[in-house]
């Protein structure tokens, strides 16, 4: 597969469907604040809808009437849960995941993360899954303060990546692969396509399925 030399992924809609979990946890956070209102109902088609953003983006989203740090405080308490529940708990992998890392692995590429999620929820993935052996890095925009094109960027000088692309669902991948200036490789089953998100239009290369990445690189070859 000499095309790529290394494939940093984006988490949710690309490697799993966590969406019931962080559901879950706006439930708990409205018993506790009973007086809050979010603009649009924080069932799991909403977090699905708005899934790939950052929280910053998302607390002016579900809570425009509120000041900027109470909202926010509400997103961090949502995502304090999620950082609990989901080591434990885990979400739901996308078919044949921790097979197909392992083929791109002995195939020789080097394998990544970046999410714009908090800090503590890759790790969640990580752990719930037990792939921590399968990713040489990660990174979120959680833990830096930044989009996901300066987290790529991040990840590219630090481990010195020559020839990397980004596997991503939605079109804020699709943005954060262009700034980062690699191409991407867009997952049609996932976030953004399913849930009026906008469907990426502009992209190097796509696949129906997560296990359809060895193939195609290796067409590509």
């Amino acid at each position: 597969m000499p095309r790529f030399d290394s494939l940093i992924f984006d988490l949710d809609g690309t490697l799993w469907d966590a969406s019931a979990v962080t559901a879950e946890t706006w439930r708990e956070v409205f018993r506790r604040h009973p007086d809050v209102k979010p603009a649009l109902p924080l069932d799991r088609d909403a977090v699905c809808r708005y899934m790939g953003m950052t929280n910053e983006e998302l607390a002016g989203i579900f809570f425009p009437d509120l000041p900027f740090d109470d909202a926010f405080a509400l997103m961090n308490e949502s995502c304090a849960l999620e950082n609990e529940w989901l080591p434990v708990r885990g979400g739901t992998l996308y078919p044949d995941v921790p097979e197909t890392l392992d083929r791109l692995r002995d195939a020789g590429l080097r394998l990544f993360i970046v999410s714009n999620a908090q800090d503590g929820y890759i790790e969640s993935f990580l752990t719930a899954h037990r792939l921590w052996d399968s990713f040489e890095d990660h990174e979120s925009s959680g833990r830096t303060g930044q989009g996901k094109a300066a987290n790529i960027r991040a990840v590219i000088e630090r481990r010195g990546l020559t020839a990397p692309a980004y596997v991503g669902d939605t079109v804020s991948d699709a943005e954060g692969a262009r700034g980062a200036g690699i191409p991407l490789i867009y997952c049609r089953y996932g976030f953004g396509e399913a849930w009026g998100r906008g469907r990426v239009e502009r992209y190097a290369y796509a696949v129906d399925r997560f296990a359809d990445l060895p193939d195609l690189l290796a067409r590509l070859g």
